[in-house]
């Protein structure tokens, strides 16, 4: 059922022989009862908020929701409409406009019989259309005169008696031409109000994407922030917490100005939406002369909702968080205090600070090195990987005498929810360990169980949570972006089983995401490409480094580590992707060189790989770093760029 339409004041619904309904300067309506008895004659609309002084104000009855209740009546309730024409108590039928009464089907027939009223149009209620239940009017000076004519100059309908009386000076036209202008630039406001409507409606998405966007950076830096503070332990704790409420009291104050815009535009929104309502509303209950009376009254509502237009999106500065100095803080922790007894500075470094702590007479050695290659943190990049990411890192590349190579070092996560857990599993710290889960879910079977969850089913490890798209095709008005990305791993990689029993230690790499699950390894899957740890068949002894490239191996680096049982070392290593130029390159960090550099045409978007061999040979804890985690010293610096050049 069609909803009838509300006093703004009272809120009771309008009825057919209730108060009459009057229109506010706002469009909304009040009834007859509270435009009487409004308080020292101002009425507040309860739906805008929008205060009206009776005393300057002068209401005229809305004509068109009489109209609009008068056919909602018809449609909804006809069983309360009683035949007017003798007042015999029938439930009435239909309707006649030129007696305007309400039949009953005894009085129809009456009605149709009598001479003088069987050409008058009957309508019944179930084949009355809107604005067809009431006559033209006629003139109130010159009774039975129908109004034919609009004078301009006094802004009324007239009939052709009046032309020819008081207003044969005015500027008069044809009422029907004048109503059908007055028509089209109603409904034209209502296009302009419907389509303001439209740009706040986006607005607001903008909003609330925003909204989401700081929550979700709330989230991620709260990650970065413990992942950060979980390497210093115990001694940076409270720093952790401060930090961490700092940063909630930001994300509140940014969500407290968010949703003041986010109020403030919906209330104008709704606004918005109330005048287009009613404009349609207008457009089609209105008889000519009511689309006369009410131009002024929506031309004014609606140039009071285009005085202001929300931009096109809303957008706020992204919080981040600062590890300046990290590796000087780590250093200095390291080296605070010591226990011994001859008064000498015992230094003790743990094994995995060795892997990532830099010295201060190392960082000299470096910078005379690298002295012609200078890397500087920028705030802004003109091709981001995401918006409002937290976990990106961009830097931009120079040399004295060569274009500058901006790099971005974005946030992957290993997806924990596709590990081939018969082989492997992804811990709660987010390492990638070559064991079986401590927990497992006893299903139907293992292929059933995999198909199922989505997990990998024949490679031995698993891949990033998101793929890498390949850029659009370049045209000749829009070039293809060239914007680098960086990662690497840090494995803990120990031995087990000793001989040739066994290959594979470790993969890391990149595949199209198509051939992810076709092979047990990354380097026996077509179009993939990865460095493998391995233990050599040619070099006895050793383990040792390779790059391939769809399965054919490139160049041996041997001496990885001993495939003795019992050893135990840290290996590193990077990777430089260029999708858009379709260059991938490997970097040994512990070596300090660049593996291999390939050029590839890629056909699909690409997923980083990550796999790891038989518990029953080696044991791997394999930890993806990226975004804000990875150190970036000069050596690695000049490394990245000697992959890209």
């Amino acid at each position: 059922m069609n909803t009838f339409p509300k006093c703004s004041v009272c809120r009771e619904q309008f009825t057919l022989k209730g108060p009459v309904p009057y229109l506010l300067p706002c469009l909304h309506a009040v009834c007859e009862t509270c435009v009487t008895s409004a308080a020292g004659g101002v009425i507040s609309c309860s739906t805008c908020q929008r205060e009206v002084n009776l005393t300057d104000t002068s209401l005229q009855k809305d004509a068109v929701r009489q109209k609009e209740i008068f056919h909602l009546t018809v449609k909804n309730r006809p069983t309360g409409l009683l035949c007017t024409n003798e007042d015999d108590g029938n439930q009435a039928v239909c309707w006649c406009q030129e007696c305007e009464e309400f039949l009953c089907e005894y009085c129809q027939n009456l009605h149709n019989g009598f001479k003088a009223t069987r050409r008058h149009v009957v309508e019944t209620f179930r084949d009355m259309a809107p604005g067809s239940m009431f006559v033209d009017p006629v003139c109130k000076l010159h009774n039975r005169y129908p109004l034919e004519y609009f004078d301009k100059h006094c802004n009324i309908s007239i009939c052709a008696k009046c032309r020819l009386g008081e207003h044969s000076e005015h500027d008069v036209e044809d009422l029907d031409v004048a109503a059908d202008a007055a028509k089209g630039r109603i409904e034209q406001h209502g296009k302009n109000v419907t389509a303001h409507h439209t740009c706040h409606q986006a607005y607001l998405k903008s909003v609330s994407k925003v909204v989401n966007d700081t929550k979700n950076t709330s989230s991620a830096l709260k990650e970065a922030i413990h992942h950060t503070f979980h390497s210093l332990r115990t001694q940076l704790d409270q720093r952790e917490k401060e930090l961490v409420i700092d940063l909630e009291n930001q994300t509140k104050q940014e969500l407290s100005k968010l949703h003041t815009v986010q109020v403030t535009s919906e209330g104008e929104s709704e606004r918005c939406k109330w005048t287009s309502d009613y404009i349609r509303t207008v457009l089609k209950y209105a008889s000519n002369s009511d689309f006369l009376t009410l131009e002024c009254s929506i031309q004014d509502t609606a140039k009071t909702h285009l005085r202001s237009v929300p931009p096109e999106t809303h957008s706020a500065p992204a919080a981040s968080f600062n590890t300046g100095g990290l590796e000087k803080l780590k250093s200095y922790i390291s080296d605070f205090g010591s226990v011994n007894e001859d008064g000498s500075a015992a230094q003790a470094h743990t094994h995995a600070d060795q892997g990532t702590q830099t010295e201060d007479s190392h960082l000299t050695d470096l910078e005379n090195k690298y002295k012609d290659l200078k890397v500087l943190e920028v705030a802004d990049d003109p091709t981001p990987l995401a918006s409002f990411d937290a976990g990106v890192k961009t830097y931009t590349l120079k040399t004295g005498t060569r274009t500058p190579v901006t790099l971005q070092c974005p946030k992957l996560q290993l997806d924990a929810a596709r590990a081939n857990t018969d082989r492997c599993h992804v811990t709660t710290d987010g390492e990638l360990v070559n064991s079986r889960p401590a927990t497992r879910h006893r299903d139907s079977g293992r292929l059933q169980r995999h198909r199922d969850s989505g997990r990998l089913q024949t490679y031995r490890g698993t891949c990033s949570s998101t793929p890498i798209p390949l850029p659009p095709s370049p045209s000749n008005v829009t070039p293809a972006s060239h914007t680098p990305r960086y990662w690497e791993t840090h494995s803990r990689v120990g031995v087990v089983g000793g001989g040739l029993g066994w290959r594979i230690a470790l993969e890391m790499g990149v595949g199209e995401e198509s051939q992810v699950d076709s092979g047990w390894y990354v380097h026996a899957q077509r179009r993939s490409w990865c460095v493998c740890v391995e233990n050599c068949g040619t070099h006895l002894g050793s383990i040792c480094t390779s790059v391939y490239q769809q399965g054919e191996e490139g160049e041996c680096y041997r001496n990885t580590m001993s495939d003795t049982p019992g050893t135990h070392a840290t290996l590193h290593y990077g990777v430089v992707l260029d999708v858009g130029r379709g260059r991938l390159a490997f970097i040994d960090l512990d070596r300090e060189i660049v593996l291999a550099k390939l050029d590839v045409e890629w056909r699909e978007s690409l997923l980083p790989m990550f796999s790891a061999g038989r518990p029953g040979d080696v044991t791997v804890n394999m930890k993806v770093v990226s975004g804000v985690d990875i150190t970036m010293t000069d050596s690695k610096k000049s490394l990245i760029y000697n992959a890209l050049t």
